[in-house]
C-alpha cells in the first residue's frame, strides 16, 4: 500500500478544544451535527487575510519596495548562511555559551581566587614554641605583587614628599599602604585572568569572535568585572573600613541635610510649582537609581549606576520631549556644571547611601581597563567628587536650612500652632535659634581640605570640631599628632575669597548625558570656586512656606495628611504666601491635590475648610477643572467620595462621573465597589442620582459609560439586590454584557454566591440565563456551592409554566459524572398554600428515562410514547465532553417529562409520578410490577373486549387518522426548518458584522468614536444562547416527537389487521384440508387419518382463537388510539399556541434589547461628532489666533499661517466625511 492511499495525519498535529455547539442543516429531515471549535487548524497553516486600506500614505511606495527587496533577499538565501550572533552581556554568559573555554579556565580561575582569598585572609604564623611549623608555601603572583607594593609604599613613607628630614606626618599611612596593596593585588589578578583567557584553545577564540560581537577590549572589560565581582567581598569591606572615619562625618552631615528642599539649592526653577513638581519627580527616579549603588558588587557597576543617575538628572521630561519632537531644531543643553552639581547634590542627600567616600575611591582606583579620568566617566566622577567636596566643606548653609525646614514641618505635623506662628510670623527683634549653632568657624571650611589634582582627592585630619558638627561621628587624629609638614604648599589651606553669587537656572529642556553630545564635558568641568558658598540655603519665609518633604508634600499637604484642621485654617489666612493659585496647584509626588487628600482621609472638618475656601474664591469652571485633576493612578477626588459620601449631594454636579482611572473605573464604579461601607445603599443611590443628573441629557443613566478596563459593568460589581433592581429598571444597561472572561452579571453573582443578586437577575426577562463563558460553562455550572446550585435550580423550576393542577415539574439541570454518565436533576413544586411551595428534588440517569419509557410501553402497548433514547452521546471526545449535547439531552428529557404529564393516558400514572417524586426508586420492582400489569391488561382484553369482525372500518379510521397526522407532521417539520434557517441567518449576520467591524477598524481617517460605535452595534447583534429561535425550534422538535410517537401508535392497528388476515387464511386452509376427500380407500389407515383431522381441527381452532385475540387487541388498540388521538390533538394545539406565544414574547424582548443597543450606538456617534466639532473649533480658534499674531508681526507671515490652518481644517473635515 503506497502513501497516496493512506488517509489521516502523517505527522503529529495538536490543537486546543475551545468549545462546542450543535448545528442542524437546512433540511426537512435534519440530522444533528456536533461542532468543536479548536484553537488552530489541524491541516495546513492558519494565515489571516490582512486588510490593506486603499489609502495613499506618504512613503508607502518606498516601504513597499523595501519589503519586497527584503523578501527577495530571503528567498535568494541572502543572510541565511549567517548564524545569529550570540548576545553576551557578562563573562558568566560567555562561560555558559562556550563550555570548552569554561572547562579550560576553571582550574586557573579557582586557583587565582583561592590565592587571592588566602592572601587577604591569611592567619598569623604559628609561634616559635609550636610543635609543628609548616614550610612556607611558594609565593604566587598576587603575593609577589602585594610584597612589592608594600615595599614600595614603605620606602615612600620613610621619605614623605621627597624630604630628607621632615617632621613626623600626622597621616596614618598604613591606610594608604592597604589601598595600594589591594589595588596592586586586584590588578595582578585581572592580568592573570586575562592571561588565562588568552591561553585557551585558539579555535575556541576564533569561534568566539565569529559567533559574537565581542572584541579584545570588550572581553578584557568582562574579565575585569568578573574578577572584581568575585573579590568584592574581600576588597570593599577593607577599603570602606579604612575610609570609615571620613565617611562617618560625611554621612552625619548628609543626615543633617535630610530635610532640604530643592528650591533651597540656589537654582531658579522655571515653570513655578508645576515645574518644581516635574523636576522633583524626575529627580526621584534618579534617587531610586542611585540607591542601587548600595547593593553594587563591583566598581564597574557603581560607575554604571552613577552614569545612569547623571543621565536621569539631565534627561528630557515628557513635555519637553514632545516639544522637542514637534520642533525641527535641536534642543539646547541648559543644565550647566553648577546646576548639575546642585541637582546631583539633591539626589545624594535624598538617597542616603553609605560609604560614599570609599565608593569614590573604589571607582577611581580599582578600574584598570577603562580610563575613568576622561570622557563621560571622567566628567561624572569629577561632578560626583565635587558634590562630596561641597558636602564636606561648604554645607553649613544647607544644614541650617534643613533644620529650619524640619522645625517648620514638625510644627505643622504635630499641630503646634504657636511654634508655627513663630516661624511664619517671626518677631523682628527675635534671634533665630539656628544662629546660635552657626559659629564663624563652621561657616568656613569645616574639617577637611580637598584638592582636585588630576581628579584625585587627598585628605588631612580635622583641625577643629565646631558646634555645628556635633552630629559628626568621625574626625581626624590632629589632636594626637599636632605636627604637620608645611613645605608642601599644595596642602596648605589658603583662604579663598567668596565667589560672586550667581543664580543658577534649570529648565526641563535638557539632553541626555551621552558621550556623543555636541558640548564636550571637559568644556564644562567642575571647579571648586563655582560650588563654594553659592548653596547657602534660602531660609526666608517666602521660601520656607513653599518647601516640600521627600514625599512632595507642602506645608498645606502636611497639615492635611496629619489631620490638623486648626493649622490648615491658619495657613489659609496667610494669603500672601498661600493665594488661591497656590492652593489649587498644590500636589504631592502622587499628584494628589489638597482636596483629594482630605477626601481620602474622610476628615469632615478639613474637607469643609478647603471646600469653603476654594468655593468662595474660584469660579465654577475652575472648580470643575480642579475636581477633575487626576493623580498618578488616574483618580480624581470623585474616585474617593466613598470616604465622604456627604459630598455627593454638595459637589455631585461638579465632579466628573465618567472620568476613568488607569483601571478604567469611574467614580460611580468605585462607589459600587465599596461593599463594606456602613451606608452602602444610600451612598450608591446618591451616586446614581448625581451621575444621572450630571449627564445633562434628561435620559436614564448610561451604564456603558461606567465600564472598567476588564469589561465589568455596574451590574457585575454591585452587591445589593435593591440597587441592582434599580439599575435594571431605571438605567440604560445591557443586562447581558460580558467582561474579558465572557462572564455576564448573572455568572459573576453565581460564582461568588450572591444569592439575592442571582434571584434579582434571574427574574428579569432580558437576562440570558443560558449564556456561556469561554469554557462553555453557564451560571449554574460556575457556582462553587451546592446550595447556590440548588437555589438556581429552584429559580429555573419556577420560571417554567405550571400545570393544570398548579404543580410545576421539569428537568432543571444536567451534569457529567466522573464515571462518564449523565445525571439529570428533576424538581417538582406543589403549592402548599397561597404563598409557599413544596419542592421535591431527585436525580436520574439518562438510562432511567429510557427504562421508564420501555416500562410504560410494556404496560400500554397501544399508547403513543415519545422517544427519549437515540440521542447523540456527548462523550465522543472523552477528554472534552460536549456540553452542547448535554444541554440538548436536558431539553429532550424535560420535554419528555412535560409531555408525559400532559398525556391523556399517563398523566396520572403512578410510575411516572414516582419517577420524579421518589428520590430512590427500585428499577427491579418497577419492572416486576409492569410485567404484572401487562399480564392483567392482556387478560382484561381477552375477557372484556369483543373481537373485531369487520376490519374495514378500523382500516378506514386508521388511514384517515394517519393522513391527517402526516399533514400535521409535514407542517411541523416545515416550520421547524424555517425557524432553524432564520436562526442560522441571524448567526451569520453577527459573523458578517464582526468581519465588517474588523475591516472598518483599518480605516485611519475614521474617528475612534465611530469605530467604538460600530463595535457597540456589533455587540447588539450577538445571538443569545436562550434566543427565541432556539427555544421555538426545540419546542417544535418536541412536538414532532409526539407526532412520530402517534404515527408509530397508528401503525400498530394495520400491523394487527395484517396478522388477523394471515390468521384467517390459516383457519381457512385448515378447514379446507378437513373437507378435502382423500384418495386412500376406506378402512385403510383410518387411525392415522383421524389423528391428522383432529390435528387440523386443533390448528383451526387455535388459529380462530388467535384471530379472536387479535380482533380483541385490534379493538383495544382502536379505542386507545381513538381516545388518545383527541388528547394528542389538544396537547399539540396547546404546545403550538404556547410556543408561538413564547416566541412572540421572546422576539419582542430581543428586538427591544437591540433597539436599546442601537440607541446607545447613535448616542456614541452623536458624542463623537460633538467632540470632533469641538476639536475642529479648537483648531480653528488656535489658527485664527495665530493668524492675528502673525498679522501683527507681518503680512506675509499672517497669510501663510491663515492658509495653512485653513487647509488643515479642510483636511480634517473631509476625512471625517461631514
Amino acid at each position: 500500500m503506497t502513501d497516496k492511499y493512506i488517509t489521516g495525519f502523517k505527522s503529529l498535529a495538536q490543537a486546543q478544544l475551545l468549545n462546542d455547539s450543535t448545528w442542524y442543516p437546512d433540511l426537512l429531515e435534519p440530522r444533528q451535527w456536533l461542532i468543536y471549535y479548536i484553537s488552530r487548524p489541524l491541516v495546513g497553516v492558519w494565515e489571516e487575510t490582512k486588510i490593506e486600506p486603499a489609502i495613499l500614505v506618504e512613503g508607502m511606495a518606498r516601504r513597499r519596495a523595501l519589503e519586497q527587496s527584503q523578501a527577495a533577499a530571503a528567498e535568494n538565501g541572502e543572510g541565511a548562511m549567517l548564524p545569529r550572533k550570540k548576545d553576551i552581556k557578562s563573562f558568566h554568559d560567555l562561560l555558559n555559551h562556550f563550555p570548552i573555554i569554561a572547562r579550560q579556565m576553571q582550574p586557573g580561575l579557582e586557583k587565582l581566587f583561592r590565592e587571592f582569598t588566602t592572601v587577604f585572609e591569611r592567619p598569623l604564623p604559628p609561634p616559635p614554641s609550636a610543635l609543628r611549623i609548616p614550610d612556607p608555601e611558594p609565593d604566587g603572583p598576587i603575593t609577589t605583587a602585594m610584597r612589592k607594593a608594600r615595599s614600595n609604599s614603605m620606602s615612600a613613607a620613610r621619605r614623605p614628599n621627597g624630604l630628607t628630614n621632615g617632621l613626623p606626618v600626622t597621616e596614618n599611612f598604613y591606610a594608604e599602604d592597604d589601598e595600594d596593596v589591594m589595588r596592586a593585588s586586584l590588578e595582578t589578578a585581572v592580568t592573570a585572568a586575562i592571561d588565562l583567557f588568552q591561553g585557551v584553545d585558539k579555535q575556541q577564540l576564533s569561534m568566539l569572535g565569529a559567533t559574537t560581537d565581542l572584541t579584545g577590549p570588550l572581553v578584557e572589560r568582562l574579565i575585569e568585572r568578573y574578577v572584581t565581582e568575585n573579590t568584592h567581598h574581600l576588597l570593599f569591606p577593607r577599603l570602606s573600613a579604612s575610609k570609615r572615619p571620613y565617611d562617618l562625618e560625611l554621612e552625619a552631615k548628609i543626615r543633617q541635610m535630610e530635610f532640604i528642599d530643592l528650591s533651597q539649592l540656589g537654582i531658579s526653577i522655571e515653570g513655578g510649582s508645576r515645574g518644581k513638581h516635574e523636576l522633583t519627580i524626575q529627580l526621584g527616579l534618579a534617587v531610586e537609581e542611585f540607591k542601587k549603588t548600595a547593593n553594587a558588587m563591583s566598581p564597574q557597576e557603581m560607575l554604571d549606576l552613577l552614569l545612569s543617575t547623571m543621565k536621569l538628572v539631565t534627561h528630557l521630561t515628557e513635555s519637553s520631549r514632545a516639544q522637542a519632537a514637534s520642533s525641527t531644531e535641536k534642543p539646547t543643553l541648559t543644565v550647566n556644571a553648577d546646576t548639575l552639581v546642585s541637582l546631583l547634590l539633591f539626589v545624594v542627600i535624598r538617597a542616603q547611601v553609605r560609604h560614599l567616600h570609599a565608593r569614590l575611591i573604589y571607582i577611581r582606583h580599582f578600574i584598570f581597563i577603562d580610563d575613568v579620568d576622561n570622557g563621560e566617566m571622567g566628567y561624572a566622577l569629577s561632578t560626583f567628587e565635587a558634590v562630596l567636596a561641597y558636602l564636606a566643606l561648604d554645607s553649613a548653609g544647607l544644614r541650617r536650612a534643613s533644620r529650619r525646614n524640619k522645625a517648620l514641618w514638625n510644627a505643622t505635623s504635630n499641630g503646634s500652632l504657636d511654634d508655627l506662628k513663630k516661624i511664619m510670623e517671626p518677631d523682628e527683634n527675635a534671634v533665630l535659634d539656628d544662629d546660635l549653632y552657626d559659629s564663624p568657624e563652621s561657616s568656613r571650611r569645616p574639617s577637611h581640605s580637598w584638592s582636585f589634582t588630576n581628579g584625585s582627592a587627598s585628605r588631612r585630619s580635622s583641625t577643629a570640631v565646631t558646634i555645628s558638627d556635633r552630629f559628626s561621628s568621625g574626625s581626624g587624629l590632629s589632636h594626637v599628632f599636632p605636627f604637620q609638614s608645611e613645605d608642601d604648599g599644595s596642602e596648605i589651606d589658603f583662604p579663598l575669597p567668596p565667589p560672586p553669587r550667581k543664580v543658577k537656572r534649570v529648565a526641563m529642556d535638557t539632553r541626555s548625558m551621552s558621550s556623543g553630545s555636541e558640548i564636550s564635558y571637559h568644556s564644562r568641568a567642575t571647579s571648586n570656586g563655582t560650588i563654594g558658598s553659592v548653596l547657602e540655603g534660602d531660609v526666608t519665609i517666602d521660601r520656607l512656606s513653599q518647601t516640600h518633604n521627600s514625599f512632595g508634600e507642602s506645608i498645606l499637604m502636611m497639615a492635611v495628611q496629619n489631620e490638623r484642621a486648626d493649622i490648615m485654617r491658619y495657613l489659609l489666612t496667610l494669603s500672601e504666601y498661600y493665594p488661591l493659585s497656590v492652593i489649587l496647584d498644590d500636589i504631592n509626588n502622587e499628584d494628589t491635590t489638597l482636596f483629594s487628600a482630605a477626601v481620602q482621609l474622610g476628615h469632615t472638618e478639613l474637607i469643609n475648610i478647603i471646600l469653603d475656601f476654594i468655593s468662595r474664591l474660584a469660579a465654577r469652571e475652575r472648580l470643575t477643572e480642579y475636581f477633575a485633576q487626576q493623580d498618578i493612578w488616574g483618580r480624581s477626588c470623585a474616585h474617593y467620595l466613598f470616604h465622604a459620601p456627604f459630598l455627593i449631594s454638595r459637589i455631585g454636579r461638579l465632579v466628573p462621573w465618567r472620568q476613568k482611572d488607569k483601571n478604567g473605573q469611574t467614580p460611580l464604579f468605585a462607589l459600587c465597589r465599596s461593599y463594606d461601607h456602613v451606608h452602602y445603599r444610600e451612598m450608591v443611590d446618591a451616586g446614581l442620582d448625581a451621575a444621572t443628573e450630571a449627564q445633562r441629557d434628561g435620559l436614564p443613566l448610561h451604564i456603558d459609560d461606567h465600564v472598567d478596563a476588564k469589561g465589568n459593568t455596574l451590574l457585575h460589581i454591585v452587591n445589593d439586590p435593591q440597587l441592582a433592581l434599580r439599575v435594571l429598571q431605571q438605567c440604560d444597561v445591557d443586562v447581558n454584557a460580558t467582561n474579558e472572561k465572557k462572564f455576564t452579571p448573572l455568572m459573576v453573582a453565581s460564582k461568588y454566591g450572591r444569592l439575592d443578586m442571582v434571584r434579582t437577575l434571574y427574574v428579569d426577562a432580558r437576562v440570558d440565563v443560558a449564556a456561556r463563558e469561554i469554557r462553555s460553562l453557564t451560571a449554574v455550572e460556575l457556582a462553587k456551592d451546592d446550595d447556590i446550585r440548588n437555589k438556581i435550580d429552584d429559580l429555573a423550576l419556577f420560571s417554567m409554566p405550571p400545570g393544570t393542577d398548579a404543580r410545576i415539574t421539569g428537568v432543571v439541570r444536567a451534569f457529567f459524572v466522573e464515571d462518564a454518565t449523565i445525571r439529570l436533576v428533576l424538581k417538582s413544586a406543589a403549592p402548599a398554600d397561597h404563598m409557599s411551595y413544596t419542592v421535591t428534588t431527585s436525580r436520574r440517569n439518562l438510562s432511567d428515562f429510557e427504562h421508564l419509557g420501555n416500562l410504560l410501553a410494556l404496560e400500554n402497548p397501544a399508547s403513543w410514547i415519545p422517544a427519549v433514547a437515540g440521542v447523540r452521546s456527548p462523550f465522543q471526545i472523552p477528554s472534552k465532553p460536549s456540553r452542547a449535547v448535554l444541554r440538548d439531552i436536558q431539553t429532550r428529557a424535560d420535554w419528555f417529562l412535560k409531555i408525559m404529564l400532559n398525556h391523556p393516558t399517563f398523566a396520572t400514572h403512578e410510575m411516572l409520578w414516582e419517577f420524579f417524586l421518589v428520590p430512590d426508586i427500585q428499577l427491579g420492582m418497577m419492572e416486576q410490577r409492569s410485567n404484572l400489569k401487562a399480564e392483567t391488561r392482556a387478560e382484561k382484553v381477552r375477557e372484556e373486549y369483543e373481537p373485531v369482525k369487520d376490519v374495514r372500518e378500523v382500516e378506514q379510521f386508521v388511514d384517515h387518522a394517519r393522513e391527517m397526522v402526516r399533514s400535521v407532521n409535514y407542517s411541523t417539520k416545515s416550520v421547524a426548518r424555517r425557524v432553524n434557517s432564520i436562526a442560522i441567518v441571524a448567526s451569520d449576520l453577527h459573523d458578517a458584522s464582526v468581519l465588517l467591524h474588523r475591516a472598518v477598524s483599518t480605516l485611519p481617517f475614521l474617528p475612534p468614536a465611530y469605530i467604538t460605535a460600530m463595535e457597540s452595534y456589533v455587540r447588539t447583534l450577538v445571538p443569545m444562547q436562550s434566543n427565541p429561535y432556539g427555544i421555538f425550534h426545540s419546542t417544535f422538535l418536541a412536538s414532532q416527537s409526539t407526532i412520530q410517537a402517534l404515527l408509530s401508535a397508528l401503525s400498530r392497528p394495520p400491523a394487527q389487521i395484517t396478522q388477523i388476515s394471515a390468521a384467517r387464511k390459516a383457519v381457512e386452509r385448515n378447514y379446507n384440508s378437513l373437507t378435502r376427500s382423500t384418495r386412500w380407500p376406506l378402512g385403510l389407515l383410518d387411525d392415522t387419518r383421524q389423528r391428522l383431522n383432529e390435528e387440523r381441527e386443533e390448528k383451526a381452532r387455535q388459529s380462530q382463537e388467535q384471530v379472536d385475540d387479535l380482533g380483541r387487541e385490534l379493538r383495544y388498540s382502536q379505542q386507545v388510539v381513538a381516545g388518545e388521538l383527541a388528547g394528542w390533538q389538544d396537547l399539540h394545539e396547546k404546545m403550538g399556541r404556547r410556543a408561538i406565544k413564547e416566541f412572540a414574547k421572546g422576539m419582542v424582548i430581543q428586538e427591544r434589547l437591540r433597539l436599546d443597543g442601537m440607541m446607545r450606538t447613535l448616542r456614541r456617534l452623536r458624542e463623537g461628532k460633538a467632540d470632533l466639532e469641538a476639536a475642529l473649533a479648537n483648531v480653528s480658534g488656535r489658527s485664527s489666533m495665530s493668524q492675528s499674531t502673525h498679522e501683527g508681526m507681518g503680512r506675509d507671515a499672517g497669510e501663510g499661517a491663515s492658509s495653512g490652518s485653513t487647509r488643515m481644517g479642510d483636511v480634517v473635515a473631509n476625512g471625517v466625511g461631514y
